[in-house]
């Protein structure tokens, strides 16, 4: 009889041979086993047993938990093994592992028993499965791109930052930092062939989002700031719907403009040291004058604005400004005051006072409101310091119009006032509008009553969104609430 050991043998053989559909050596084999020839001592593994010495060493081949044939040498199967998986690499030139578990049981049979290795080698063809080495770009932990290399991978966010640092260097300013707002790393990760991505399709997916585009085409006469009020955007959404694109660059007749403020998984961050040329207000002082009647005014000397030297950094997103910190400022040239006499004398009871003389009071002196929206703050004493003007609250964006006609004296970036219009309305009067987003007109260009020179805004020192409006008359901060109508 055979023992339990013996049995577990043959059970495996026969199962063998049946799934290589051999009827013939399975009856050979049952033929063998009932005549006694097959016993223990006929067929042994390695725990003593005695060997007839027509038995040789041979492995049962487990591929994946399945017996799939009788080897004669495990270095065999390694072979077949590594010469498939080089086979792979050759076809994907790629770094190739095969997946698959190979495990072996040894035992001693008769020659005549073995596989045939040609027949084991298409088994594990055709069953093996090879997977590449991948490079996965990463976002906060989220696999967002499966490529063929690091080489590749790093190549695409290249691409999105390259435009911004061009964008720097058009501008000639100095790039200090840039880098990703996101958490963005390359791992390497084994995946079946089929799960490489197209480089060209993972770039766009971080170009794009998941946002569909709305296109404008910029027609003649457009700017930034009269297509962002047209389709009830800011300025700051353009900017960020079109990155790298900066609020100082001119439009081309044709250009196409994305309308839609995409909700992208990476999102460029960028440092750069900037120059620039920054003016000092004059200040405007008046003296009395014996020379002149109460109802006269008179220039005895001209204003002219200082000029300082500023070295910033300036933080953006997606070439959007964010915040710009001052590293040093140094005074190139000191403004001059302006002097304006004030009548003391009083003018004789015939003589009519004249526009020129004002002497600051409203009377006859109509504005419109500059913007709408809240007054948050009035004019007079605040914080233990005088607030010369009113704060007007609204949205970021909203649009900021001249509150009389007048010739624009100034238009630029002016310190704790931020984006700063100024206009001159002549008889000494003067009127503010400060912290806007952006300026719509230039020093020496002539304004009307109620046309548009800006968009609220946040910068300067600003608490949020408003507009800090003021109304000066020959230099001296005036109530603007007694003007407004």
């Amino acid at each position: 009889m055979l023992g339990k050991k013996g049995l577990e043998i043959v059970d495996k053989l026969y199962n063998w041979m049946r799934l290589r559909r051999n009827i013939f050596i399975a009856l050979s084999v049952i033929f063998l086993i009932s005549a006694g020839a097959f016993s223990v001592k006929a067929l042994a593994t390695n725990n003593g047993s005695t060997l007839k010495d027509d038995m040789t060493e041979a492995y049962f081949t487990y591929f994946d938990g399945q017996n799939i044939g009788l080897a004669k040498d495990k270095g065999d199967i390694e072979k077949v093994l590594e010469g498939i998986r080089r086979d792979f690499e050759s076809l994907y030139d790629m770094e190739v592992t095969l997946e698959n578990d190979i495990d072996y049981e040894r035992v001693y049979v008769d020659e005549q028993y073995l596989s045939d290795p040609v027949v084991l080698e298409n088994l594990i063809q055709t069953n093996v499965r090879p997977v590449v080495k991948s490079a996965v770009i990463q976002v906060n932990g989220e696999n967002m791109g499966v490529l063929k290399d690091r080489g590749t991978a790093r190549s695409i966010l290249d691409s999105l930052l390259q435009p911004f640092k061009d964008k720097i260097e058009t501008k000639g300013t100095s790039l200090e930092e840039i880098d990703f707002e996101e958490d963005v790393n390359i791992r390497d990760l084994y995946v079946e062939y089929e799960e490489l991505e197209d480089p060209d399709e993972v770039l766009q997916r971080f170009t794009q989002g998941k946002t569909e585009k709305q296109i404008y085409i910029v027609e003649k006469g457009d700017n930034i700031w009269t297509i962002a009020q047209e389709h009830d955007m800011t300025v700051k959404d353009i900017l960020e719907a079109n990155a790298p694109m900066e609020e100082s660059d001119i439009l081309q007749i044709g250009q196409e403009l994305n309308l839609n403020v995409p909700e992208l998984p990476l999102n460029v961050i960028t440092v750069e040291k900037v120059e620039y040329t920054k003016s000092i207000p004059f200040e405007t002082e008046t003296k009395k004058s014996d020379d002149l009647y109460t109802n006269q005014t008179k220039v005895s000397q001209e204003g002219v604005e200082g000029e300082s030297h500023i070295v910033a950094k300036v933080y953006r997103r997606n070439g959007v400004e964010t915040e710009r910190e001052t590293i040093s400022e140094t005074v190139k040239k000191e403004p001059v005051k302006k002097i304006v006499l004030v009548g003391t004398k009083k003018p004789p009871k015939k003589v009519s006072s004249s526009r020129s003389g004002s002497s600051g009071s409203s009377r006859g002196i109509s504005m419109s409101w500059p913007t709408k929206g809240r007054i948050t703050s009035r004019f007079g004493r605040r914080w233990g310091r005088m607030h010369k003007g009113v704060d007007i609250a609204n949205d970021r964006g909203t649009p900021v119009y001249a509150a009389r006609s007048g010739t624009v004296c100034y238009s630029g970036y002016n310190g704790g006032y931020g984006n700063l219009v100024r206009i001159d309305h002549g008889s000494g009067i003067e009127t503010y509008y400060a912290h806007l987003n952006s300026r719509s007109v230039k020093k020496g260009q002539s304004v009307k009553k109620g046309q548009l020179i800006g968009y609220m805004g946040n910068t300067g020192n600003s608490t949020g969104p408003h507009l800090h409006f003021e109304v000066r008359v020959n230099g001296t901060p005036k109530n603007p609430l007694n003007y407004l109508k």
